[in-house]
């Protein structure tokens, strides 16, 4: 059932710049040392680094500024329940300026297993600031559910390991760029990450500007019902658009959509994988379609489709 009356509210514009120290910290994030983030003066965006721009710079249904539109939206107690995000062409870099807009495009409510689920579909369009052309979208689906978000997830804390002195996180950098023809089913390897320490989880909320206590904070957890502080889903759904990228060309992607299926904790090994599903046509040419997971224990967590220019030459 579609409830209308906050469809169509939108925040004001807001102007976001294309910064080379805000890609490579949040490329760094993603286990990576990718040189087209970390040494291009003119550095691609990765794939979900625009989930920062309603953090650090703009507008988010969660966190909207006080006396905008959204603010009078009740969006409290919700979590990430999918992120989409498109490019229309190449992606930003650094050194673009980018305007945007952001928007309730539909709410509406479903039964669940747990109970009554509440959906807000939001919208971010961004465009040149030059020439007004659309450059990219970015769609979050936040849920509410009837039920306290502690209930689910007692019992699955896991020992909390620690980053130490010396310690590289660039597993990504395993995964080296596509050389031979690709085939349907073809795939660049797994990466498999050690046990997540509070050392990534902070490195990553400071690069998107998620800075939400309830992860990274025990005692905020705990008040919110949950037995310890809890991984951002889109922490991993970054590092699968990542994994990706090192594989396809960071300048390459068109398309990322990642679902949450389960909490991420402190002390989870994770291992990230990608297929390709099939091929397809655009006015740039042919695209490369991708499945994506994140698994614990060989269990998926996150899922996601990406959509990639084929390289040139494959």
């Amino acid at each position: 059932m579609s409830n209308d009356s906050i469809i169509g509210v939108r925040g004001p514009d807001f102007e976001l710049p294309i910064e080379r120290g805000a890609i490579r910290q949040f490329a760094r994030s993603l286990y990576s040392s990718h040189p087209a983030w970390m040494e291009a003066r003119d550095a691609v965006v990765p794939p979900t680094f625009l989930v920062m721009a309603g953090y650090h710079w703009g507008y988010i249904l969660e966190r909207p500024p006080a006396g905008s539109a959204l603010a009078a939206i009740d969006a409290r107690g919700t979590t990430d329940g999918e992120q989409s995000f498109e490019f229309f062409g190449p992606p930003p870099r650094a050194g673009d300026s980018l305007i945007a807009s952001t928007e309730v495009v539909d709410h509406f409510f479903k039964e669940g297993r747990s109970g009554r689920l509440e959906f807000f579909v939001m919208k971010t369009d961004f465009r040149d600031a030059t020439d007004g052309r659309l450059v990219a979208r970015w769609m979050p689906t936040s849920i509410r559910t009837d039920r306290p978000p502690g209930l689910a997830a007692a019992g699955t804390v896991r020992e909390r390991p620690w980053l130490r002195r010396g310690e590289a996180r660039i597993e990504l950098d395993q995964i080296h760029a596509a050389k031979t023809t690709l085939g349907i089913g073809d795939c660049p390897g797994e990466v498999a990450v050690p046990g997540l320490t509070l050392t990534e989880m902070v490195r990553y909320q400071c690069a998107s500007g998620e800075d939400s206590p309830g992860h990274h904070d025990t005692l905020a957890a705990r008040a919110q019902g949950l037995p310890e502080f809890i991984s951002v889903g889109m922490h991993h759904a970054g590092v699968l658009g990542a994994y990706a990228a090192h594989w396809l060309g960071p300048e390459n992607v068109r398309a990322i959509r990642a679902r949450f299926l389960d909490t991420v904790w402190p002390g989870d090994v994770l291992t990230y994988i990608g297929r390709i599903r099939g091929f397809g046509d655009r006015e740039e040419g042919r695209t490369v379609e991708l499945d994506l997971e994140c698994l614990r224990d060989g269990v998926a967590v996150v899922r996601a489709k990406a959509t990639f220019m084929r390289p040139k030459g494959l």
